[in-house]
């Protein structure tokens, strides 16, 4: 696992699809050294080799993991109670409220104890959501499930969330390739269908909250509930549409390279204004599969199985 710190403001450094550093906090660029280089591409390597496996017949076997965790670090906490928390990570991410670590079977949020609020707030937020009488889609299942809330020893929260296999940061993967980013695109709509549901505006979502299995085009909002707010009481009349923005803005920066290759339905729909309302904006996005990918289909390709 290789992070970098920003030498302006300190902060976490995240690869842009052309493979520079850039800071998502105070947006200063960098580039690789050449040891850093060379680590990145083993590891951006090992991924790709994990995504091959998309379309073997073994792909769900419960092995597609293994190979990526010979890079995995170490954190060690200490639980108010005295006992030990050690983590084996394979990949980890800051933002404003704290760290965020995966492991073989959890997300894992730590807050300091200056941001312990925002725990309760996560919590919250999560609590808050509700789901229709019939989820035949199994919606409830794009969304944080807590395993457990520790008290740390230096007065900050342990969070954890169930992390099913080959569930990982929509960052890890690079630029899509646009059937790719389409599925993608459908999940997020399915999300803020459920988040309107709620009455919830999440604030937060990118592509380091939004976590995906390829192997069978899942997706959760893992991450930044402590923006959440109840709809209808934000700023400014248009924060309630903020998920679909935000839902455009990651679906464009996943596409990264690709762009191009997108049909035009599908530019048109990331750049347009979103419809009023999250069931609006998902037919809009209906309309797109339609006329920009000839319907829904099973479509051979790397991560691509469908565009349901």
């Amino acid at each position: 696992m290789l992070s970098f710190k920003c030498r302006n403001c300190g902060g976490e450094m995240s690869i842009d699809p052309s493979g520079s550093l850039v800071c998502d906090y105070c947006g200063s660029d960098s580039f690789f050294n050449d040891s850093d280089l060379i680590q990145y591409r083993s590891f951006r390597k090992q991924m790709l080799d994990f995504l091959k496996g998309v379309h073997d017949e073994k792909a769900e076997s419960g092995h597609n993991e293994d190979a990526l965790w010979s890079n995995a670090e170490e954190a060690h906490f200490r639980t108010s109670e005295g006992d030990p928390v050690n983590l084996r990570y394979l990949y980890s991410y800051e933002d404003e409220a704290g760290c965020v670590y995966l492991t073989r079977s959890n997300a894992i949020f730590v807050y300091g104890a200056d941001k312990k609020a925002y725990a309760d707030k996560v919590l919250w937020s999560i609590k808050t959501l509700s789901f229709p009488p019939a989820d035949v889609k199994g919606l409830a299942d794009c969304f944080p499930k807590l395993n457990g809330r520790y008290d740390l020893s230096d007065g900050g929260v342990m969070l954890t969330f169930s992390r099913s296999e080959n569930l990982f940061p929509l960052s890890m993967f690079g630029s899509l390739t646009p059937e790719h980013a389409a599925w993608v695109v459908s999940r997020l709509e399915n999300i803020c269908c459920v988040l309107k549901y709620s009455e919830l505006v999440h604030g937060g979502i990118s592509e380091d909250s939004v976590w995906i299995n390829p192997f069978i085009h899942h997706a959760v909002l893992m991450g930044h509930w402590q923006s959440a707010v109840r709809s209808g009481i934000a700023k400014a009349k248009d924060d309630d549409v903020k998920d679909l923005k935000d839902l455009r803005r990651t679906a464009e920066r996943i596409l990264g390279t690709h762009k191009n290759e997108a049909p035009g339905a599908m530019l048109e729909f990331l750049n347009e204004k979103p419809a009023e309302d999250a069931y609006s904006d998902f037919e809009k996005w209906d309309n797109v599969i339609d006329k920009g990918f000839g319907g829904r289909r099973f479509a051979k390709g790397l991560g691509i199985n469908d565009l349901s």
